[in-house]
């Protein structure tokens, strides 16, 4: 096989592994920003009323935030400054060496079935053993996929010297093609799972409002590679109760938002790239 086309083959899977490594170290880091910033999480719990809100009478009104530690008939109202409290805990967590998530609480007011009567209570255990195991998943799954991201923008770096290099010296000049190959296969591939998630919600006969909560669910077995660590991702608890799923949806946009600028911003450096190598080899 002759050099050229050796070169030309090796231009094509480099275009095509490039873009993954753009796609997947956009996502990863845009993820780790937006999980490890405490304003984001402000952000949403006040626009998901996780916070107090005022009455029209002027007076701050509580979330009561049910399922505390797990239990079914045990209620909280934290206050603000509690709740933040609770933020800084999840992302020292995932972002430090902080070894365990599980969190005792003191002057939490709580009303349970066996104490019915709203009281401040100290030594409240607010995270559950199912959540505590969950949020240990979720840490070694961010562990991992810091690394290969990490690896793959280096890689993807490595990849674009290689582009504009030999751009300069008129060769190549298919990144273009190939990006728009990429991106319509992945766009591709997520209709699919799109349409396989609501065929399976046809099948076992579960109402369409529901559609976004099973796009979640059926996500975690996409990112979790134990079936079991994706099973173990759904239960009832403080966590939950916190860190909805809207807060979720709310981050998925963002994520999107991001990627696409940054695929544009690649696509027109590819276009400019290609012009190039054609004008060269007019």
């Amino acid at each position: 096989m002759k050099k050229e086309t050796v070169m030309k083959i090796l231009d094509r899977v480099l275009a095509l592994l490039f873009n993954a490594c753009l796609l997947f170290s956009v996502a990863v880091g845009s993820v780790f920003a937006i999980a490890s910033s405490p304003q984001y999480y402000y952000d949403q719990f006040e626009a998901t009323g996780v916070y107090a809100t005022v009455n029209e009478e002027g007076e701050e009104v509580p979330k009561i935030i049910p399922y505390i530690g797990g239990d079914n008939k045990t209620f909280a109202c934290f206050t603000d400054e509690q709740l933040n409290e609770l933020i800084d805990h999840i992302i020292g967590y995932l972002f430090t060496d902080m070894e365990s998530f599980a969190l005792v609480m003191d002057d939490v007011t709580l009303y349970t079935a066996n104490n019915p009567v709203w009281t401040k209570t100290d030594g409240v255990n607010i995270f559950s053993d199912v959540a505590v195991s969950h949020m240990a998943d979720v840490k070694g799954l961010l562990q991992t996929l810091g690394t290969v991201a990490l690896v793959m923008g280096m890689a993807g770096a490595c990849m674009l010297v290689y582009f504009i290099v030999r751009a300069v010296k008129g060769q190549g000049g298919v990144l273009f093609k190939y990006t728009l190959i990429f991106y319509g296969t992945f766009v591709g591939l997520i209709g699919a799972f799109c349409l396989f998630t609501c065929i399976q919600m046809r099948v076992e006969e579960i109402p369409m409002e529901y559609y976004l909560d099973m796009i979640w669910r059926n996500f975690h077995f996409i990112i979790f590679p134990n079936p079991e660590q994706a099973t173990g991702s759904f239960f009832n608890d403080t966590l939950t109760m916190i860190l909805s799923l809207d807060l979720f949806m709310a981050a998925v946009v963002e994520v999107l938002v991001i990627i696409g600028i940054s695929v544009v911003a690649w696509a027109v450096l590819a276009k400019i790239l290609d012009r190039r190598v054609k004008k060269m080899n007019v």
